[in-house]
């Protein structure tokens, strides 16, 4: 049987189940026809900006990501990374490991560039993980500030999620940076997990094939991360850049409740709720939940999260529509592209079209 129609069958059952949960979601909470009418009065015009944003912000993550590369001596033509980028994002979507396949795609696409590794791309990685997690962690301190100073009137529910997810970034910190600082502690746990499927595959799985080249990783993983040790100036530019990308991501949602009309009670405590609200999904979303394209639970998330701050349910659901519609539909489609275009600029490449 080809592979292709194998993943897809196994893909699309997850995402039926997905799409029919955040069906029924909006069958028993939503009023249906309030909601239709609301996408329908969208200002297309702004809902192209919030299009366009999308791309910013795939550019300066892209950005972000290559000034990482650099200092390890790793140079990818800019117009290439975006296209490994957008091939990540399409397998973080398609297979349900969310922010794991993506990541494993990256490192894969990247190690074959020239002056290139695993370890140095995984250590580039890493260093995003490391940003994303620390601006999630500075997002929910600056928003929640500022929602008190404003005399917000946060719910004890709202409260708590805060803490919940801030809580785990502070742990997701922690490991990140035990990982980074403890090479001898990971090599065990790598160890101990390479004994684990060995014993779970009863013998099918040999570790023991893997040891030298996962110890040729971590040898450049950590020579990468003493580079950024050595001269911390050089994470100025990707941290810079990184800041833009996040901002960058709350615009494309805030622009959606801008197209749909809606701006209450004010442009600045609106973008406080979209900001704390875009920041709890990045949260949600790095949970393997084994569902692709993210469909289901971040939708009814997005929508009960924004309901929470006291947005009316159909606007709700307007806005999580037309917000999915960007970062989900239109993000896997493009990735979809970026895998065709190359696998045919590398086929060029080749001389295989020449030779035929």
């Amino acid at each position: 049987m080809n592979e292709k129609p194998r993943v897809l069958m196994k893909v699309i059952p997850f995402l039926l189940i997905g799409i029919l949960a955040f069906i029924l979601y909006l069958y028993l909470f939503v009023d249906i026809p309030q909601m239709i009418q609301v996408i329908q009065n969208t200002n297309l015009l702004i809902y192209s900006v919030a299009t366009l944003m999308l791309f910013v912000e795939a550019f300066l993550f892209t950005l972000s990501w290559r000034y990482l590369l650099l200092p390890l001596s790793v140079k990818v033509p800019l117009r290439r990374l975006l296209a490994y980028m957008w091939i990540g994002v399409f397998a973080d979507l398609l297979i349900p490991a969310e922010s794991i396949s993506g990541e494993i795609a990256k490192v894969y696409l990247v190690s074959q560039e020239p002056d290139a590794s695993p370890g140095k791309v995984l250590a580039s990685l890493v260093g995003q993980r490391m940003l994303g997690t620390i601006a999630t962690m500075v997002t929910l301190l600056i928003a929640f500030t500022a929602l008190v100073m404003l005399n917000y009137p946060l719910t004890t529910l709202v409260l708590h999620v805060l803490l919940i997810i801030a809580f785990a970034s502070v742990i997701a910190l922690v490991f990140l940076i035990v990982v980074c600082i403890q090479e001898d502690w990971t090599k065990r746990l790598i160890n101990k997990i390479l004994r684990f499927f060995e014993l779970i595959s009863r013998g099918r799985f040999k570790a023991i094939e893997f040891r030298s080249r996962i110890v040729e990783t971590l040898k450049a993983f950590y020579n990468s991360l003493r580079t950024f040790a050595s001269e911390p100036s050089k994470l100025l530019a990707p941290s810079f850049f990184f800041a833009l990308t996040w901002l960058a991501s709350i615009m494309v949602v805030f622009l959606v409740f801008a197209a749909i009309g809606y701006l209450q009670p004010s442009i600045p405590i609106l973008f406080l709720e979209v900001a704390v609200v875009s920041t709890l999904l990045v949260g949600i979303r790095s949970i393997p939940l084994g569902i692709p394209a993210e469909v289901g639970l971040p939708d009814i998330a997005m929508a009960g999260l924004f309901t929470l701050f006291g947005i009316p349910l159909d606007i709700s659901a307007a806005a999580t529509i037309l917000t999915r519609i960007l970062t989900v539909w239109i993000r896997f489609l493009i990735g979809f592209i970026a895998i065709q275009w190359l696998g045919f600029k590398r086929l060029a490449e080749s001389g295989v079209f020449g030779k035929t």
